[in-house]
């Protein structure tokens, strides 16, 4: 199977008027076809673990053809070299989530990410450092709670990065990993009001407040109270 012999069995799928309706979510739509990522998962089954025509789909100029690369490379095979040709082409949100939290997380550097990542200066290329602790947050389950720790200077580092993809990134981390555990909830609540909250009470950054609201919930609260009782 080829690329484009792929594309062919995917055109069936497209829906014009669902490509133009991206445009809504902040993702560029000039050269989409208009698949649905449920639609574009299935079809892709059969072709499963095929990292070269991965490979040969991202450098295709569609949409759909980058985001089936991440549904359909190896991560048993991914090197570091293969990611970041991956990560270099990123230009959209929706790209940069669905390797992160499908494709990526499952590597075996999937830790270095976001130290790798992170500093980048471009936005969807920083995004991508900070989705991956969002990952490794949701999808290490077996990770030590306390070895999460260790993102959190990314986080202190470049929270002042208001750019809009990158600062719902950080809320995302924050949120993620503060509804994790109530010991996690108890870490990240104290490094926001430490770290981000003034005198006032007043969030110093868009990121801080979004995730503070959110995880400060008493309906957070009692569902990681329970999780805790039961371990």
């Amino acid at each position: 199977m080829k690329a484009d012999q792929l594309i062919e069995l995917l055109m069936p799928l497209a829906d014009p008027d669902f490509a133009e309706g991206l445009k809504r979510f902040g993702i560029p739509n000039k050269q989409a076809l208009g698949l649905r990522i449920p639609e574009l998962r299935e079809a892709v089954k059969p072709f499963k673990k095929n990292k070269a025509l991965a490979q040969e789909l991202y450098q295709m100029p569609i949409h759909e053809a980058k985001l089936a690369a991440s549904m359909i490379d190896d991560p048993n095979e991914l090197i570091l070299a293969d990611a970041e040709i991956y990560w270099q082409g990123f230009y959209s949100w929706d790209l940069v989530d669905q390797f992160c939290n499908g494709l990526l997380v499952q590597t075996s550097f999937s830790h270095d990410l976001p130290f790798l990542w992170t500093p980048a200066q471009e936005e969807y290329q920083r995004r991508a450092g900070i989705v991956m602790i969002v990952a490794i947050a949701l999808h290490h389950k077996k990770m030590p709670d306390r070895e999460i720790a260790k993102f959190y200077p990314l986080l202190k580092v470049y929270i002042f990065d208001e750019r809009n993809f990158v600062r719902k990134a950080i809320s995302w981390a924050l949120r993620t990993i503060g509804k994790r555990s109530l010991f996690l909830n108890t870490e990240i609540q104290n490094l926001i009001t430490a770290e981000w909250m003034d005198s006032e009470g007043k969030f110093k950054f868009w990121a801080a407040g979004d995730a503070y609201r959110e995880i400060s919930q008493e309906k957070i609260l009692t569902r990681l109270r329970v999780k805790a009782q039961k371990m």
